[in-house]
C-alpha cells in the first residue's frame, strides 16, 4: 500500500504541492490526471525518491520512505518507473535489457524470468532485436518489461503514452488494462488524458495547483464533476449561459437560454427557490439534432442557427447559436450551411448546472 500523507513541495516561495494525502491500496491503479503544471510529476519524483519534501511523509507498505529529514535511496525503495522517455539503450538487444536488472540472479533464472516476462507483453518474438528495429508501442512494452524485471512493490509511469501516435495510444490503453488486470501490482500513473487514465484507473486524483480537486473512480468523475473546471477536464465542452426563473411541483427548474424556456432538473447546489444565473454543461455528444433518434418526451429542445459545421470523421461538429450562448452538437447525416435554423433535443439527464 502506498500512503502519501499531508505532503508539501516548495521552492523558495512557489508551492507546487500543498498538503496533499492520498492513499493507494494493495494492487490498485491510482491515475494522477491533470494539466500542465498541476504537480503530478512532482508528486511521482517524490514517490519514486528523486525529489525530498518540504513537509509530510511518503510511506509504502507501512515504511517511511520520504520526509523533510530522510529520502530512502530509489534504489532500496522496491519500485520501478517507466518514463515517458522509455531509455532503452541502443546496444543491447531486447532480452538484454529486459534483464539488466538480475545480475545476481543466475544465468538460468535470469534467462527464465526474462522469458516469462516477454511473453506476459507479448513480445518474446523480438527477442535478440535493437530498439532501433522495433517500433513504438514495442518500445514501450521492453520499458514495462524491464521494470517489472525485479518484481516491485510499485510501479510508476510517467506519461508514458505521450509519445506513440493516436492509433497506438489506443492500443497501448487497451494493453494496459489488460496488464494491471493480470500483474496485479500496485500502480501510480501519470497522464493529462482523462480518457487514458479513465480506461484502467481503479482511483481517478484530479490535481490542479498542488491540490486534489476530485478523487474517485472514473464514473464518478465522468458522471458527478464537483466544479465546472472538472467538468470541462472531462469533456463537457458546452458552456450556456442560463437564468433561472421558477421551479414546479415535480421539481424541475424553469429556465431561460436567451429567449427561450426549458424545464431542468435541479442540481445538489441548485435547487428548488433558486433564482438568478447558473451555466448549463453538457457533452456534445448528449446534444441531438434534426431528430437523429426518437427523443422522449422530457427531452429539452432548442432552436439555434448554426455558426459553422466541421467534419470529424463519420459526424459533423455543428457550433450553434442558441440567441443567449452558444452550443455544439453532433449530427450524423448531413452538413448544414451557416445560418440555417435547426432543432436540437437534449436529455435533461446529461445536463449539468453549476452557479457562474
Amino acid at each position: 500500500m502506498l500512503e502519501i500523507l499531508n505532503i508539501s513541495r516548495r521552492y523558495g516561495k512557489n508551492i507546487v504541492l500543498d498538503d496533499l494525502s492520498l492513499t493507494v491500496p494493495e494492487g490498485k491503479v491510482a491515475c494522477l490526471v491533470g494539466p500542465s503544471g498541476c504537480g503530478k510529476s512532482s508528486l511521482l519524483r517524490l514517490v519514486a525518491g528523486l525529489d525530498r519534501p518540504s513537509a509530510g511523509e511518503i510511506r509504502l507498505g507501512g515504511a517511511a520512505i520520504s520526509t523533510p529529514a530522510k529520502v530512502l535511496e530509489p534504489q532500496r525503495r522496491g519500485l520501478n518507473m517507466v518514463f515517458q522517455d522509455y531509455a532503452l539503450w541502443p546496444h543491447m538487444n531486447v532480452e538484454r535489457i529486459v534483464g539488466y536488472g538480475l545480475n545476481r540472479k543466475t544465468k538460468k533464472d535470469r534467462a527464465h524470468r526474462v522469458q516469462e516476462l516477454l511473453e506476459t507483453m507479448q513480445i518474446a518474438q523480438l527477442a535478440k532485436r535493437l530498439p532501433s528495429q522495433i517500433s513504438g508501442g514495442q518500445q514501450q512494452r521492453v520499458a514495462i518489461a524491464r521494470a517489472l524485471a525485479t518484481n516491485p512493490n510499485l510501479l510508476l509511469f510517467d506519461e508514458p503514452l505521450s509519445n506513440l501516435d493516436v492509433q497506438l495510444r489506443l492500443e497501448m490503453r487497451k494493453e494496459f488494462a489488460r496488464l494491471f488486470r493480470t500483474l496485479g501490482k500496485t500502480v501510480l500513473y501519470v497522464t493529462h488524458d482523462p480518457l487514458e487514465a479513465s480506461s484502467f484507473a481503479d482511483i481517478l486524483v484530479v490535481l490542479k495547483q498542488g491540490r486534489i480537486e476530485q478523487i474517485g473512480n472514473p464514473q464518478d468523475l465522468f458522471a458527478k464533476p464537483r466544479s465546472k473546471w472538472i467538468a470541462g477536464l472531462a469533456g463537457y465542452d458546452n458552456r450556456v449561459p442560463a437564468q433561472i426563473v421558477g421551479d414546479d411541483k415535480n421539481g424541475l427548474l424553469s429556465a431561460m437560454v436567451g429567449p427561450q424556456k426549458v424545464m431542468l432538473p435541479a442540481s445538489a447546489d441548485i435547487g428548488s427557490g433558486f433564482r438568478g444565473e447558473v451555466v448549463l454543461m453538457l457533452r456534445p455528444e448528449a446534444v441531438l439534432a434534426d431528430s437523429i433518434s426518437p427523443a422522449s418526451e422530457d427531452a429539452l429542445r432548442l432552436q439555434g442557427h448554426v455558426l459553422q459545421s466541421l467534419f470529424e470523421g463519420g459526424k459533423w461538429r455543428v457550433e450553434l447559436d442558441l440567441g443567449g450562448g452558444k452550443m455544439a452538437a453532433f449530427i450524423l447525416n448531413e452538413r448544414h450551411a451557416a445560418g440555417a435554423e435547426i432543432t436540437i433535443e437534449i436529455d435533461p439527464k446529461a445536463v449539468l448546472l453549476f452557479r457562474p
